[in-house]
């Protein structure tokens, strides 16, 4: 039986009170409280109801948890304070882990992903493996995987955007990144931060004239139904940084972390394929709906207009980060 907390249903999961001795059994019980600022759909959420699926699995009884869903204690930004200070335990971040590491900022560097044979060598290579570390050493925070928030996409009800000229006058509901910000003010547009529950509304109302997401977002959040032009850019990829209070994971048995860290791999690896799959499947429906008009984007204008964001992401992330990151997709 899987224990969950969402805005329809919550269950209290209570740990084992004594150690197990039996053949087989775990020395000690786990118990996670998680939390993720999307709806059940959201591909964050999905995320952590698979990796503590696969603990239950691995675990049973030995194994509760409890996952707040739809910014149920909070949005992205009062999670990450929550799993740094041991409020929570676990939490699956977005574009919004900048904010933790400013080597965050090398997945604003716009068209470097091909593809996601080229996201899973990166991440799950040495480079993700130098990127755990500068987290753990400046947020306190134990990277268990890097999974899939997706490719992002640009919407807006102005006009088709096709090359970067077609941003001009437009403001556009960008994420709270120094880095994206930048972006969006280079290729020409007027970047808005603004939290992600208020982007319908906002742009409903006209209060903003577009945004950038993946189309699972777009989707999930209904954005397509106020949003007539979606232009098809793959211009970022955001991982899920799945990120765990330090403290609370070093204090778990060897085996416990190793639970927990290939779970999280299996999981990261799963919604990526489920992203790819959702990418194809949500493009051919809104095409068949013919609601929308499906732009593609003039890739190369796009990429000569990015050339001089490289560089100054690659100071913001400091180091060698972009470098690095750069050398790991050769």
């Amino acid at each position: 039986m899987a224990y969950r907390f969402n805005m329809r249903h919550a269950l209290g999961a209570l740990a084992l009170s004594t150690s197990l001795v039996a053949g087989g059994a775990f020395a000690e019980p786990l118990h996670l409280k998680m939390a993720s600022p999307s709806p059940a759909g959201g591909f964050d959420t999905i995320m952590a109801q698979k990796v503590a699926d696969k603990m239950k699995a691995k675990m049973g009884d030995e194994f509760t948890y409890e996952l707040f869903d739809n910014a149920t204690i909070g949005d992205e930004i009062v999670h990450m304070q929550q799993v740094r200070t041991g409020q929570i335990d676990i939490t699956p971040m977005g574009s919004d882990a900048v904010e933790l590491d400013n080597a965050w900022a090398v997945f604003d560097m716009p068209f470097m992903f091909p593809d996601r044979e080229a996201v899973a060598k990166v991440l799950d290579g040495e480079f993700g493996q130098k990127l755990a570390a500068s987290m753990r050493e400046k947020a306190g925070l134990e990277v268990l995987a890097f999974g899939e928030i997706g490719f992002r996409q640009i919407t807006n009800s102005v006009r088709p955007i096709k090359t970067p000229a077609d941003f001009q006058g437009m403001k556009i509901r960008v994420p709270g990144s120094e880095t994206r910000i930048l972006t969006f003010k280079t290729l020409g547009a007027t970047p808005v931060n603004m939290n992600f529950g208020e982007v319908f509304l906002a742009l409903q109302n006209k209060t903003i004239d577009g945004q950038e997401n993946p189309l699972n977002d777009i989707v999930e959040r209904s954005l397509q139904e106020v949003q007539p032009y979606i232009s098809i850019s793959n211009h970022v990829y955001t991982p899920i940084t799945f990120a765990m209070n330090a403290k609370k994971f070093d204090s778990l048995p060897d085996d416990q972390k190793a639970m927990l860290k290939e779970a999280a791999l299996e999981a990261a690896k799963e919604i990526r394929a489920l992203g790819a799959q959702k990418d194809e499947d949500l493009l051919a429906k809104l095409k068949a709906n013919g609601k929308n008009e499906i732009i593609e984007i003039d890739r190369a204008a796009f990429v000569e207009a990015s050339q001089p964001l490289y560089a100054e992401i690659g100071k913001i992330a400091g180091g060698t980060y972009a470098a690095d990151m750069q050398a790991a997709l050769q």
